[in-house]
């Protein structure tokens, strides 16, 4: 026999073989919006170490994400900080409708950099002419939706939409604040809970936004018995204590 059938042979049986220890579980991907970073990272690293099998985050904006899904990004879980994102995906037949569910809820803050001397109230519309405040996307990312409508709903938006630095996601108009790059932001309190580096300045009403709900679901028809097992993860009492550690408040139920 020579050489080289016996090098294609080894090679063939070396990829027939079950188990042999070369082939591996394929990553598990979840899509999440950037807010839930901290504890969708927590969920991750427990499945791994339970499992071994790898998990893979990739955190964004919510609608970033949902464009990638959309244009054929390899993920198995998406979950949305809003429900219009999940719809656009179910009404594409790019996600398990059977799988939507409700994980958490959220707030919104204005935050202020750490021992900053920050008085001030957009209750009482008190807000300096040169002041910048960080956002998200206004038009299109959840966390920005949601901090437009508290400016609306105070009468500011036309006011102040000049010294709004919008960012790519929450996170990043955090990281502005952090940094001091703007006066103030217009986080999730899961976010300024998050970070040592920010204060609280204010917190708004419930009826001062829409209900900030953010939805889990499983991309596809079809899931792999790994991903189903992550997902039931995702949703139970284990990771709603997770949640609450890093500042949402759980759905009722």
């Amino acid at each position: 026999m020579g050489i080289g059938i016996r090098i294609y042979l080894l090679i063939f049986w070396l990829c027939c073989v079950p188990n042999f220890g070369f082939a591996s579980e394929r990553p598990i991907t979840i899509f999440a919006a950037a807010s839930l970073q901290n504890a969708i990272t927590e969920l991750a690293q427990n499945y791994t170490d339970e499992t071994g099998i790898k998990v893979h985050v990739s955190v964004a904006g919510t609608s970033t994400l949902a464009w990638q899904i959309q244009h054929g990004a390899p993920a198995d879980i998406f979950i949305s900080a809003n429900n219009s994102w999940v719809d656009h995906l179910l009404n594409r037949n790019l996600l398990d409708p059977n799988s939507v569910s409700v994980i958490a809820e959220n707030a919104i803050v204005l935050v202020a950099r750490a021992g900053v001397d920050a008085r001030v109230s957009i209750l009482e519309g008190q807000w300096g002419a040169n002041s910048l405040i960080a956002t998200a996307i206004i038009g299109s990312v959840p966390a920005g939706i949601y901090a437009k409508e508290v400016l609306d709903y105070y009468g500011l938006w036309d006011r102040l939409q000049n010294q709004v630095v919008q960012t790519d996601n929450v996170r990043s108009a955090l990281r502005l604040v952090e940094l001091g790059q703007v006066d103030f932001g217009l986080v999730y309190f899961s976010d300024a809970v998050a970070s040592k580096d920010v204060q609280i300045v204010e917190q708004f009403p419930v009826h001062s936004h829409s209900s900030i709900e953010y939805h889990a679901a499983l991309v596809g028809t079809k899931s792999s018995r790994n991903v189903q097992n992550l997902y039931d993860a995702l949703v139970s009492d284990r990771f709603a204590d997770i949640l609450l550690t890093n500042g949402f408040v759980l759905p009722q139920k």
